[in-house]
């Protein structure tokens, strides 16, 4: 069991008293983000219009103040002051906090570390993670990523739930519907902390819109309207910096170097993709259109996904994309990636196996480059998977040529709080044989998840998949090369600290560093088990398009 992180909550504890305080006046805490070695954006929201004071310092007294800045916190920005500041120095520690003018009130303090300079190989550790439901608060496992003492990390993909009823806020359409999910999530006192201690890398996906929406050709019951009001309220409520592209003014694909070793290049999946293929096909979702599990192939689906014309990334992102890592000297180029590249095989529309075309091609023309170093780092699919190279499938099952030694690998994490990808599939299961307390349909449902899991990680030579936990990824960089781990707590065990129940101390909830490698071949199972597999997933599906269809 993972406890050793009981000792890094000490510097925390002594805080406690004087921040409880300070959440009453700042009800989001402070946040950090797009730290670079020279600049970095700081946030923090109010209750009411309020006129606030910025203070960066060097030490945690404030006794060698390097940076003071005003802001005002009002309707028309979401009540959130956000500052960009210039002129830091690489490699330092910076505290920061806000001061309400009218009364002196101070915000939690906050800290962040600026990039080491891109010439220096220096060592580093950062956390990834993504997919953070209301439902499942408090995102207890954000108080052990806290304990990492992370240098930086990301929240990618799913900050929100914009579209799921969470603690009595419903389905947002509208900008303050928004703004509300926002509150709710940065109202988490994990997530606080976490947001205090390190600087993040903010990114998005689906649902701080809709589940599955196709932004650059929105579905025709999704207005303009509600993806505008989506989309600002990310770039109101997070510390992201806006790009100043003209056209593009949400634009939030960039890329940052951290030191000599790494570079990262963070991807927008949602915005700009082509429809899904089942929707330019018609007749719903596919479930199961590459016939692994049953012989459905579809070959009308299967010419939309290799379709050239397509995208997910649109083409001044790929190109962007593409020469970036190119032109990158960094040993390690980090691809920070919303939905997998692995191929699932079941429900592809959504991700990079629907887009076939776009993938390989963007993987074709890294190859040919001779690109090295890159990995990929991905959320969405709410499980845990190493995958050390995403071209074997695309290489064994689909018959495309790569050159022999290259090599893409992929690590999924996550998610901090919601459905687990193998609690999805079985509660599936149940429902089909019956529901409720029926021990046969519990047995046979978690024996569908080992299954499924194994046949996966067989097809794609998976060495490792966890669909239980809540999980993040810790990622050491060094000289000597990326340790990559990944760290997770049980549903169970997460569950326990909803209703107000609290850790002592803080942080201390047992944490398995999972290690879970399934085998390279699957069992075969009864006959009987496949058609039922894919009935399960299938029903799975049409409950979210009846639902996506009603929103």
């Amino acid at each position: 069991m993972f406890r050793t992180l009981v000792r890094y909550i000490g510097p925390f504890v002594a805080l406690t008293g004087a921040a409880a305080a300070a959440r009453a006046e700042f009800p989001s805490g402070v946040m950090s983000g797009d730290v670079t070695d020279s600049a970095a954006v700081l946030a923090a929201r109010t209750d009411a219009p309020e006129s606030l004071r910025l203070e960066v310092a060097r030490d945690a007294d404030f006794a060698q103040l390097i940076v003071t800045d005003v802001a005002d916190t009002t309707l028309d920005n979401g009540l959130t002051a956000k500052l960009d500041v210039a002129g830091l120095s690489p490699a330092t520690l910076y505290y920061y906090r806000f001061v309400r003018l009218r009364d002196g009130a101070h915000s939690p303090v906050g800290r962040f570390r600026a990039a080491p300079p891109a010439d220096e190989p220096a060592s580093f550790r950062f956390v990834f993670s993504g997919d953070s439901d209301a439902r499942a608060q408090p995102f207890v496992v954000l108080a052990s990523a806290a304990g990492e003492q992370p240098d930086l990390w990301f929240w990618f993909g799913d900050t929100i739930y914009g579209d799921v009823p969470a603690g009595g806020l419903g389905v947002a359409t509208t900008l303050d519907d928004y703004r509300a999910k926002y509150r709710q999530n940065l109202s988490d006192t994990h997530l606080q902390s976490l947001l205090a201690a390190a600087p993040v890398w903010v990114g998005w996906d689906d649902h701080e819109v809709i589940n599955d929406y196709d932004g650059g050709d929105p579905e025709p019951d999704l207005p303009r309207e509600q993806i505008e009001a989506g989309y600002r309220a990310f770039f109101e409520n997070l510390p992201i910096r806006p790009q100043g592209v003209a056209g593009d003014a949400y634009r939030t694909y960039r890329s940052f170097r951290y030191g000599a070793l790494a570079e990262f290049f963070i991807l927008d999946g949602r915005q700009y993709r082509s429809a899904d293929a089942s929707r330019v096909v018609g007749g719903g979702p596919r479930v199961d259109p590459f016939a692994q599990f049953l012989p459905t192939r579809d070959e009308a689906f299967l010419a939309v996904t290799r379709d050239p014309g397509r995208t997910m990334l649109g083409a001044a992102q790929f190109e962007w994309l593409v020469n970036g890592l190119i032109q990158s000297t960094a040993r390690y180029k980090f691809i920070i990636n919303p939905v997998p590249f692995t191929s699932l095989l079941v429900l592809p529309d959504d991700r990079w196996d629907g887009y076939d075309a776009e993938r390989y091609a963007l993987l074709r023309a890294l190859d040919r480059a001779g690109v090295t170093g890159i990995i990929v780092l991905t959320t969405d699919s709410h499980a845990n998977t190493v995958n050390p190279d995403v071209t074997w499938y695309l290489r064994h099952a689909l018959g495309r040529r790569f050159s022999r030694g290259f090599r893409v690998p992929e690590l999924i994490a996550g998610p901090i709080g919601t459905g687990t990808l193998g609690g999805t599939v079985r509660r599936a299961a149940t429902m089909v044989l019956g529901g409720g307390d029926n021990p046969p349909a519990t047995a046979f449902s978690a024996g569908l998840v080992e299954y499924a899991a194994q046949r996966v990680a067989a097809l794609n030579q998976l060495t490792f998949v966890e669909p239980d936990r809540y999980a993040y990824l810790v990622v050491d960089v060094s000289p000597d090369g990326v340790r990559l781990t990944h760290r997770g707590i049980s549903t169970e065990a997460a569950a326990q600290f909803r209703g107000g129940a609290l850790m002592e101390p803080p942080g201390a909830v047992d944490l398995n560093t999972v290690f879970f490698a399934a085998e390279s071949g699957a069992p075969s199972p009864p006959c009987f088990l496949l058609p039922l597999l894919v009935f399960a997933v299938g029903f799975a599906s049409c409950v979210v398009a009846a639902r996506k269809q009603r929103s």
